[in-house]
C-alpha cells in the first residue's frame, strides 16, 4: 500500500498505526467527562509551543520547557494519582455485560419500589453515552457498588445528601448530593416540585436515565429526553430499566412506557 507523502506502507506498519489510534481513542474515553480533559489541553497548547520554539531555534524557550516538561510530568502523576487509578483499574474491569450490571440494575428498581412505598424522595441519573462527570463533580465523590441498603441509606430523611441526586456509572455510585440543572418553566411540568423539574432538566442536556422517586404520592417515574413518563410499578420499573439501560449498548431503543 502507498500513502501520500509516507510512501510505501506495509502491513504492520498500518497495524501499527492503527494500535496507536486505537489507544489515543481508548484515552481519550478515560479521560472525558472528567477534570483531566482540561490538564490535557493544557499538555497539548505546551507541547505544541515547545515544538514552535525547536523549529524557530528559539534555544533558550526550548530548553527551559524541555526541563520544565520533565519535572511536570512526574507533578501530574502525583496531581492526578486518583485519577490514574480510576482508569487503570476501569482498564482492568472485564468488558461487556456482565452480570453485575443486571444485578446492579435490580437493586436499584429494589431501592426505589422501597423509598416510594415509605415516600422519600429520591433523584438518581444513570450515565449511558453522555459523560456526566461536570454534574459529579458538584457533589460528594463516592465509589460504591449499587445496593439496596446503600440508596436507602443515601436518601434516608435528614440525611445529609437527601436532597441532592445521586450519579450512577455501571454498578458504581460515582457521587451524590449532586446539583442538575432545573427544567425550565414552560408551562407543561410547572406544577411539578424541584426534584422533577431537576430530573427533567438533566434528562434535557443528556441522554441519561433519571429515576424520580416522589415523596408527595410515592410514586416511581422515568425522566428521558426532557420528557416525563408515568407512574411505574416495580415490574414495569425493571422492564424499562432493562430496556433503556443493559440493553441500551446493542440497540438503543425508543422511548418506551409512554413517556410524556
Amino acid at each position: 500500500m502507498n500513502l501520500p507523502f509516507l510512501g510505501p506502507v506495509g502491513a504492520r506498519d498500518l497495524l501499527d498505526i492503527l494500535l496507536v489510534a486505537a489507544l489515543i481513542y481508548q484515552g481519550y474515553k478515560l479521560v472525558v467527562g472528567t477534570r483531566a480533559v482540561n490538564v490535557v489541553r493544557g499538555i497539548f497548547v505546551f507541547a505544541g509551543v515547545w515544538v514552535a520554539a525547536q523549529l524557530l531555534g528559539l534555544v533558550t524557550l526550548s530548553t527551559l520547557l524541555g526541563r520544565a516538561g520533565t519535572v511536570g510530568l512526574f507533578a501530574l502523576i502525583v496531581l492526578f494519582q486518583p485519577e490514574l487509578r480510576a482508569a487503570l483499574e476501569r482498564i482492568g474491569r472485564p468488558r461487556g455485560r456482565e452480570a453485575s450490571s443486571g444485578a446492579a440494575l435490580q437493586d436499584l428498581a429494589r431501592a426505589l419500589e422501597r423509598l416510594a412505598e415509605r415516600k422519600t424522595g429520591a433523584l438518581i441519573a444513570i450515565e449511558r453515552r453522555t459523560p456526566l462527570g461536570e454534574y459529579a463533580a458538584t457533589g460528594v465523590p463516592l465509589d460504591a457498588l449499587v445496593s439496596v441498603p446503600f440508596l436507602e441509606a443515601l436518601f434516608a430523611r435528614n440525611a445529609p445528601l437527601h436532597d441532592g441526586g445521586v450519579i450512577i456509572q455501571g454498578s458504581r455510585v460515582v457521587a451524590a448530593g449532586c446539583l442538575f440543572p432545573l427544567q425550565q418553566s414552560d408551562g407543561t411540568y410547572r406544577r411539578y416540585g424541584t426534584r422533577h423539574r431537576a430530573g427533567i432538566g438533566l434528562s434535557e442536556l443528556t441522554d441519561a436515565v433519571v429515576l424520580i422517586a416522589s415523596e408527595e404520592r410515592g410514586s416511581i417515574r422515568i425522566a428521558l429526553g426532557g420528557r416525563l413518563g408515568p407512574d411505574l410499578n416495580g415490574t414495569e420499573l425493571r422492564d424499562q430499566l432493562r430496556a433503556l439501560v443493559y440493553d441500551y449498548e446493542d440497540a438503543p431503543p425508543q422511548p418506551v412506557g409512554g413517556l410524556v
